[in-house]
């Protein structure tokens, strides 16, 4: 970098929405995207799968009153009435699907329904424990899924013990054919669910989590922090002059340095603490368990590994992060985020490659730089070199 390019003082960074368009268009999606979570595929899946049921057992519940078999027709509508509780129940509970009991609950009474329609007329309702075993597999957990479909098919053969032997194999057969169908379709299912959540939170440019993933852990730190007292503390860097670097390498130079930085981030916080790419070259540290003092080496030392280390492309930049740790009472997620963005701007006003703290009070700041680390609060100021 010249030395008139780094007097050059970039501007300072926007969280405001125009900003947030411009990451969105640099990953190819619009910020309006709605992201498919975890819990929203499973979600659509039940509810899909419960409406099939649904309809199902309206068909058999209309043929066995056309055909005069009304214990049948009253079995139907019972298990039609479960599978609505079933809709009802996966909409209701949408957000706590991986923890909800309820589809555990309806398929055993959908079981027990079924298993006293084949005592009564083996021969017709034996097929009504099909549809079930394919759902169970997506509704429960597949192990769940495996002990309710082995203990539905071992007593429905004996509640058939009347029918021949061969028709016995027969269904028998069709039922353990159809369940590992099901059970093969249910683990591809549920490992693309859980895919498909990774792909929610994780930024695929660096490896990082992302915005949305940052949004949902803080709150759950605050909480966390506010209930059994625990320090949290946070950081906000961004690289500094990345207009010009931008302007002179381009963005695909710098989504494989974003990348490289992500990776030496991941390898320098602890374990405990996690890094988040937020776009436009900025990185938010998460560091729970961290006082001020643990913060200010934590920031200092990510400083000086930016600024010490050879990157891809643009062989060497600096970094100014800005920081602040959460006072007893704060529960505002946005509150210590813009506090972090005001620290991170007055560390770019100050010269950039620096570290600024902010405190809960807007006079307690404290700043250290490649030269000097000081600390004012209260009037008092505190130098030493380094």
């Amino acid at each position: 970098m010249t030395p008139a390019a780094s007097r050059k003082r970039p501007r300072k960074p926007c969280s405001g929405p125009r900003n947030r368009v411009a990451t969105g268009r640099l990953h190819g999606r619009t910020p309006e995207a709605q992201v498919m979570t975890e819990t929203a595929l499973r979600t659509r899946t039940n509810s899909v799968v419960y409406a099939l049921m649904l309809l199902c057992f309206m068909i058999l519940a209309e043929r066995s009153l056309r055909y005069g078999f009304y214990e049948l027709f009253f079995s139907g509508l019972a298990i039609t009435a479960l599978a609505a509780a079933g809709i009802a129940a996966t909409l209701i509970r949408r957000h706590r699907q991986l923890q909800t009991r309820s589809h555990l609950l309806i398929l055993v009474l959908m079981a027990l329904i079924i298993l006293q329609a084949i005592a009564r007329e083996p021969s017709l309702a034996f097929y009504w424990l099909y549809p079930m075993l394919m759902a169970a597999f997506l509704l429960l957990r597949v192990r769940q899924a495996a002990a309710l479909c082995a203990a539905g098919l071992l007593l429905s053969l004996i509640a058939a013990w009347n029918l021949p032997l061969r028709e016995q194999l027969t269904l028998a057969g069709t039922a353990l054919l159809l369940a590992a169908g099901a059970g093969w379709f249910a683990r591809h299912y549920h490992a693309s669910a859980r895919y498909v959540d990774t792909l929610t939170i994780v930024d695929p440019e660096t490896g990082a989590y992302n915005e949305r993933s940052l949004n949902e852990t803080l709150s759950r730190e605050i909480s966390r922090s506010e209930a059994t007292g625990h320090p949290l503390s946070m950081a906000l860097l961004r690289i500094d002059h990345r207009e010009e670097l931008s302007g002179v390498y381009g963005e695909e130079a710098l989504a494989g340095l974003s990348a490289a930085i992500s990776q030496s981030l991941r390898t320098t916080i602890r374990a405990g603490d996690s890094h988040y790419h937020l776009g436009d070259g900025r990185f938010f540290l998460l560091l729970p368990f961290t006082p001020e003092e643990g913060l200010r080496v934590t920031a200092e030392r990510v400083r000086r590994l930016l600024g010490e280390s050879r990157w891809p492309t643009v062989e060497s930049i600096t970094a100014s992060i800005g920081s602040t740790t959460r006072s007893p009472g704060e529960t505002s997620a946005e509150a210590l985020r813009q506090r972090c963005e005001e620290a991170l701007g007055e560390a770019q006003r100050r010269g950039h490659d620096q570290v600024w703290h902010l405190g809960a009070q807007a006079h307690s700041m404290s700043s250290t730089s490649r030269d000097s680390t000081s600390s004012r609060s209260s009037g008092s100021s505190i130098s030493t070199s380094d």
